[in-house]
């Protein structure tokens, strides 16, 4: 009876842990800077693979005219970031980004999923049209530990120019 409470601590223990680790603010940071250089590498595929079944997306992109308003799921997101990262290498895109009021809160009860909110400074340069694109934007996302690896379950994205 011992050896199954002390097995039973030691899972608790290494699911709350792990989710510890991978979730934190430096976990959450790391998922998506992984998932800026997927785009900037145009790796479609791999980015789509770091997409929870069940995604849910809101993006309100006023970046540009005119606005880009997105709502769907996995499929759909994936598609649009797919298509995306293929004009990565004909505009030589490259991104400056700088999150600022970044929160992760967790919930003891799902210790596997983490709530994470930041404002966004990115500064978007295209080398080869010689442009550049300043905006700024607040970004709700919810992330959650599967057994393999870091998730993108929720996405709520609010875009705009900067002057």
């Amino acid at each position: 009876m011992k050896k199954i409470i002390i097995l039973v601590l030691l899972a608790a223990a290494a699911v709350y842990g792990t989710a510890a680790i991978t979730l934190s603010e430096a976990g959450a940071n790391r998922f998506l800077n992984e998932l800026e250089h997927l785009t900037i590498s145009g790796q479609g595929e791999e980015y789509c693979a770091q997409l929870h079944d069940d995604l849910a997306v809101s993006i309100a992109d006023h970046s540009a005219v005119p606005p880009a308003d997105f709502e769907g799921g996995r499929d759909e997101y994936c598609s649009y970031v797919t298509m995306a990262t293929k004009g990565v290498d004909l505009l030589g895109l490259g991104f400056q980004v700088t999150r600022d009021d970044f929160t992760v809160t967790r919930s003891w009860l799902h210790p596997w999923t983490a709530h994470v909110k930041y404002s966004e400074d990115r500064i978007t340069t295209m080398s080869r049209i010689n442009k550049s694109l300043h905006t700024q934007g607040k970004d709700e996302l919810t992330l959650v530990q599967t057994f393999g690896g870091v998730k993108l379950l929720r996405l709520k994205s609010s875009t705009w120019l900067v002057n």
